[in-house]
């Protein structure tokens, strides 16, 4: 019976401390634990952003944001293109080597953001 409480606080607190670091960590935030994962197993990688691009500036971007607020918060984005009718993406974040990296898009639909995406990139 001792050992299953002690496994249990164990867990428990390794539940909390993980809770925690959401807060504190804006690449979590972002990425989700998938991505520190992954960042974990695969260290390497070689992410270049948009000259403005801050991760406090890409947790503020939500649904309904205008694209003057985007650029308003994040700058120019390093590529502009039209993924699919009637949709443009704005990519802050790429990888000169193409390999690993940490993955950065909005896309907006009439200049309204219709989503924000970001997680590590694995290739």
């Amino acid at each position: 019976m001792q050992a299953i409480k002690k496994i249990g606080l164990a867990a428990l607190g390794v539940v909390v401390i993980l809770w925690g670091l959401k807060f504190t960590s804006s690449n979590l935030r972002i990425e989700g634990y998938w991505g520190l994962l992954f960042e974990y197993l695969s260290p390497k990688h070689d992410t270049v952003f948009a000259d403005e691009y801050t991760d406090k500036g890409f947790l503020k971007i939500n649904k309904g944001m205008t694209e003057k607020e985007v650029l308003e918060i994040l700058g120019e984005p390093i590529v502009r293109w039209e993924p699919r009718d009637e949709i443009v993406g704005f990519q802050y974040s790429e990888s000169p080597s193409s390999t690993h990296y940490r993955l950065r898009q909005v896309y907006l639909k009439d200049k309204i953001v219709v989503e924000r995406i970001g997680y590590y990139y694995i290739d």
